[in-house]
């Protein structure tokens, strides 16, 4: 069995939404692991199909048990063992999948193509797929994240034009606040442009700036022009002097009385010395002192005692407090490997709920079939709700349908149609386009390829006058009528089936906003 070489989980990309099919996925077509469409499709040792992404995140700590093979019950080793280094490209399966037909999930998105077309071309492209900002992460159109990313994004960085400065955009205001270059304008004086580093100086120096009297230390109240200071000062002088000697009188009588007898006092020729009557009493001063510095020293000791039993208290405080904690960190643990257990079991009944939706709507999509189903060659198809559906088409949301498959016989050629309510190709906008599809069937092995049968198509007229017919022999050349490799082939009929303005007004074809549509295939030599 060959090896295969897995890129890095980097340069790789998980499984294709299955939104993006525009038919019903195949069980066979599923990655195990995302559950999504196989992307770069590798089969390993025990059968079941993996992304390659998906293999290499699985066995990127070493081999894994598969978990397919234990839910089907068949788990055997070493088979069901994943091991990147014995799974092999499955490139049958990456065949099929790239022809299978896709449209873009995106919303208000027309794109439909196949799957390989919409890998190479489409994914991570379409203008509107809306992709989080990587600054703000708001998603945005990616056809608008230019716009956002320079006008939009609260995020942004911007520089300011004044001083160059790099910031970002929440801060605007803040740092026009505080920006030394920001232009500013005097309210005095009206000039403009003014640079807040220089805004001061100008205050200053600014003739029609108004500022206190220097002499307001001293009780003048008047504020004036910067320029006319100097005549203020000459008109006033009188009223300055009267509050200077009003102040100076304070100051003497705020003045402190001459010291009393027994204080230190000062001389010009002994300098400090004490009153004579204070020598009788220094001894006993000296005698005091040692008595209250003794006494001082133990309040100290005291102090200090008691400071050391708080010490105490509070060590064996922390010493509780640190068992405690260490008791809830245990604790805590406990809790969190009970959680992450709750929350396995979480993801693995998630996953089972998962497969058995999956199965529930095939077997859905199965009943349906069944239920229209036809084994004559001959099929009619209802289309109720034509109004919303042909806005649909028109608007891009879903501009083609297909009907349930019907059948040549119980084991014959497996066919459907597919209709352009608001026309395909030459037929855009004007017409109705109706196409023929063959499907591939579990008896193809046994039927005459390539399909020779003769096709004719009708849009029923509900009077039973004049039903609009067209009939066409398919072209055996073509790959549409060969035996079909993927879940269909391409289809073939015609673009010009029935012009869109026989639905208008009150036409036969129209009833109670349904239309009719019979396909009859020519059984003749089967």
């Amino acid at each position: 069995m060959a090896r295969i070489s897995i890129p890095s989980l980097e340069s790789s990309l998980p499984g294709i939404p299955q939104s993006v099919l525009a038919v019903s996925m195949e069980t066979k077509y599923q990655c195990q692991q995302c559950h999504q469409v196989l992307r770069k499709p590798v089969q390993a040792q025990c059968g079941h199909r993996f992304c390659v992404h998906c293999l290499k995140l699985l066995t990127s700590s070493g081999p894994k048990p598969c978990e397919a093979c234990r839910q089907e019950e068949i788990y055997e080793e070493p088979q069901s063992i994943l091991n990147s280094n014995e799974a092999f490209p499955d490139n049958a399966a990456g065949r099929e999948i790239a022809s299978l037909p896709a449209k873009c999930i995106s919303e208000g998105c027309s794109w439909t193509g196949c799957i390989k077309e919409y890998e190479a071309q489409h994914e991570g492209k379409c203008e509107y797929e809306r992709v989080p900002c990587e600054t703000c992460q708001v998603l945005i159109l990616r056809s608008e994240k230019e716009r956002h990313n320079e006008r939009e994004c609260e995020a942004r960085t911007l520089n300011c034009k004044y001083c160059k400065v790099s910031f970002n955009f929440k801060e605007i205001k803040a740092h026009d606040e505080i920006c030394q270059k920001f232009p500013m304008q005097c309210k005095d004086c009206g000039k403009k442009k003014i640079p807040r580093e220089k805004f001061l100086d100008h205050s200053k120096s600014c003739a029609k700036s108004k500022t206190a009297c220097p002499f307001s230390e001293v009780g003048c109240k008047v504020v004036i022009d910067n320029g006319k200071h100097s005549d203020h000062e000459q008109t006033s002088v009188m009223e300055h002097m009267r509050l200077i000697l009003a102040m100076m009188s304070l100051v003497r009588l705020q003045r402190p009385e001459a010291p009393g007898l027994g204080e230190w006092q000062e001389d010009s020729g002994l300098g400090l010395y004490r009153a004579p009557e204070d020598g009788a009493t220094a001894t006993a001063a000296t005698h005091g002192g040692g008595a209250a510095a003794s006494g001082q020293t133990f309040g100290l000791d005291q102090k200090v005692r008691a400071l050391e039993n708080i010490v105490c208290v509070l060590n064996r405080e922390v010493e509780r407090s640190s068992l405690t904690l260490e008791a809830f960190s245990r604790q805590h643990r406990l809790d969190q490997d009970k959680i992450e257990n709750l929350s396995n079991k979480v993801r693995q009944l998630e996953r089972t709920l998962t497969m058995r939706d999956l199965q529930l709507a095939e077997t859905d999509q199965t009943l349906r079939e069944l239920q229209f189903c036809t084994f004559d060659g001959v099929f009619v198809w209802k289309i109720a709700d034509f109004s919303r559906r042909r806005q649909d088409a028109v608007a891009g949301r879903t501009p083609a349908m297909f009907s349930p498959a019907f059948y040549s016989s119980k084991y014959g050629y497996k066919m459907c149609l597919r209709l352009y309510l608001n026309g395909d190709g030459t037929g855009r906008g004007t017409h109705l386009s109706l196409f023929f599809v063959v499907m591939r069937g579990k008896c193809d092995a046994l039927l005459k390829w390539p399909f020779s049968q003769k096709v004719t198509l009708m849009l029923l007229d509900q009077n039973n006058r004049e039903h609009i017919i067209d009939a066409f022999r398919p072209d055996v050349t073509s790959t549409s009528f060969q035996r079909p490799i993927s879940e269909m082939n391409i289809a073939s009929g015609c673009p010009l089936f029935c012009p869109l303005a026989k639905l208008a007004g009150k036409s036969s074809y129209l009833r109670d906003d349904t239309i009719f549509i019979k396909a009859i295939v020519d059984l003749t030599g089967l």
